[in-house]
């Protein structure tokens, strides 16, 4: 039993034998006993004063208390309704509850409120479908926490936008499914800016075929594929005959416009999953996956005449004619290197330039003939 309630029973203990002697007209004892009843009656004053005290620090610690609730809370909505980013707060199965006017301008509305509604038409809005849908909330499902995960969002016009959402999940005992907040960001800027940033590192800017970097790069990944399942590759290496002269003659602005014409025609004659580039100049390179030497030779005949029938119209009213050299190699991926493979269509090339240009040549032809590039 507390002391509280050890003083209390002893007062009212003292209380009752006060009365009962007042009761039995015992004057003298009452006497006697008031001096006891005083004192525990200033006991008793001097606790409740203590505990008035106490209960108006209470009182005051919890006036202090809602003030800080209060000016969190106002702070958490200034927060919520006027930051940049969207922020959200939905169930684990995907149903907004509540979003802040950012995020409902991020994908299309004014307000909330327009959000809440178009999501409850349609539940999978705003995500572009249910795979991207899965990918946040299953993520959340399965390890309670997403952070910088980039999917796709459609806005309400149609619009495909790209964000960044950070998210965790907690049970909530208001809800029967697990309540998510989360943050989310429009990167579709961004994205934009890497994309362009990616096309310049690995795009010729002239031609818009790959570049020597990257189109190494794609090529070496094509031949570990092809030793993999024992598939066969050839390489078609071009240059565009008496460039110099053309350059020399009409400018550097038509010489320009022979290698966008020259990029077109090899994109149109290449099958989709042929790497193209340029490696440099007025040189060019074409891999051809799952592809034997005569397949090889075939595509090179058909992409040399096809450039060789072409004329560009000049502002003189005349038409340019101009012409490529072709060199081929090819072999099986698992015993021939992209080095080698480069290698055998440059020594082919040049034999082909030493013939007269606008023909191919094989490696086999080298081998038939036992030509070989001037100074080797």
């Amino acid at each position: 039993m507390s002391a509280e309630a050890n003083l209390l029973e002893s007062e009212e203990q003292t209380l009752e034998a006060a009365k009962a002697l007042v009761r039995d007209g015992a004057a003298e004892s009452c006497a006697e006993a008031f001096p006891d009843l005083t004192r525990h009656y200033g006991r008793l004053l001097r606790h409740l004063r203590h505990l008035i005290r106490v209960g108006d620090l209470m009182q005051e610690e919890l006036n202090n208390l809602n003030d800080r609730l209060q000016r969190s809370e106002t702070k958490y909505r200034s927060l919520f309704e006027n930051v940049s980013e969207g922020i959200f707060i939905a169930q684990l199965d995907g149903r907004f509850l509540d979003v802040n006017p950012a995020l409902a301008r991020i994908v299309g509305h004014r307000t909330p409120a327009e959000f809440l509604q178009a999501h409850q038409e349609d539940f999978w809005w705003p995500f572009v479908d249910e795979e991207e849908h899965e990918r946040l909330f299953g993520a959340l499902a399965a390890h309670g926490n997403v952070a910088h995960l980039q999917l796709r969002l459609r806005r309400w016009n149609g619009e495909a936008i790209w964000v960044e959402i950070s998210a965790h999940a907690s049970p909530d005992p208001r809800h029967t499914i697990a309540t998510v907040e989360g943050v989310l960001s429009d990167i579709t800027e961004r994205k934009r800016i890497l994309e362009e940033l990616r096309h310049l590192a690995t795009v010729d800017g002239l031609t818009g075929l790959y570049n020597r970097r990257h189109f190494m790069e794609l090529c070496e990944r094509e031949l570990l594929r092809a030793r993999r399942y024992r598939l066969e590759a050839a390489l078609l290496m071009m240059d565009a005959d008496l460039f110099k002269a053309v350059n020399d003659t009409h400018g550097h602005d038509v010489g320009d416009e022979v290698l966008q014409v020259i990029a077109r025609l090899c994109q149109r004659q290449m099958r989709d999953a042929d790497i193209i580039g340029r490696l440099g100049g007025e040189e060019f390179a074409v891999l051809l996956p799952q592809t034997g030497l005569e397949a090889a030779l075939g595509t090179a005949e058909r992409l040399r005449q096809a450039i060789a029938q072409t004329t560009l119209p000049l502002t003189t009213g005349r038409m340019l004619r101009f012409t490529v050299s072709i060199g081929v190699s090819a072999g099986a991926a698992q015993t021939v290197s992209l080095q080698d493979l480069l290698k055998r269509a440059d020594r082919a090339l040049y034999v082909a330039k030493d013939r007269g240009r606008n023909q191919v040549v094989s490696e086999l032809d080298l081998a038939l003939t036992r030509e070989s590039p001037p100074g080797v």
